[in-house]
């Protein structure tokens, strides 16, 4: 029965030795795939880091842009704000003119447009000031047949010249964007826009 018990003992030695070997085995692969997948995660981590850091910097750098862009549009706002107050300024002058000097400007604007024939429109509230005894002098400088409408014009001043053909606005508001249109590059100079 020693005997027997012998071979079982070493059967068994065997086994145990073999079994920690393979035991020994499985958690050095088991160590080894765990290694690796750490690695792995690591480096995830790390291009998940950076992919991070690229998309926060695009979006820092948009956000500024997006900023600029911003401030941009309210500079330029700004600077038309200030542009169109010069040209509304220009038009409360020429509105608030002493009567010979609005006259001037209306006879120089009506001697440059009018054509034989034209009948004035004058504003409203040039009613006391654009007369038929100013038209005839208006006409009789620019040589040519003028009469003053009946009509009074819905508009803060200055007149239509009506003909059979068209009319032509001379009302202040179309003097102005005229004026506006020819000097508008050296009014944001001058305002060192």
């Amino acid at each position: 029965m020693q005997g027997k018990q012998k071979i079982i003992d070493d059967i068994l030695s065997s086994a145990r030795t073999a079994a920690s070997s393979v035991v020994a085995e499985a958690q050095a692969e088991a160590q080894a795939e765990l290694d690796e997948l750490r690695a792995e995660l690591d480096a995830a981590q790390k291009a998940s880091l950076a992919k991070a850091e690229v998309a926060a910097q695009q979006l820092y750098a948009g956000q500024v842009k997006l900023g600029e862009l911003e401030a941009s549009k309210a500079m330029l706002r700004a600077k038309q704000a200030c542009v169109s107050a010069v040209y509304y300024g220009v038009k409360l002058k020429i509105l608030s003119a002493p009567d010979a000097e609005y006259l001037k400007i209306l006879q120089s604007v009506i001697e440059q447009y009018a054509e034989d024939g034209d009948e004035i429109i004058a504003a409203k509230r040039d009613s006391k000031r654009v007369t038929a005894a100013w038209v005839k002098k208006v006409a009789t400088a620019a040589k040519k047949k003028l009469t003053l409408s009946n009509e009074v014009g819905d508009f803060e001043g200055g007149v239509i010249l009506r003909n059979v053909k068209y009319d032509r606005d001379l009302t202040v508001d179309a003097i102005v964007d005229e004026l506006k249109e020819r000097t508008i590059a050296e009014t944001v100079a001058r305002l060192g826009l």
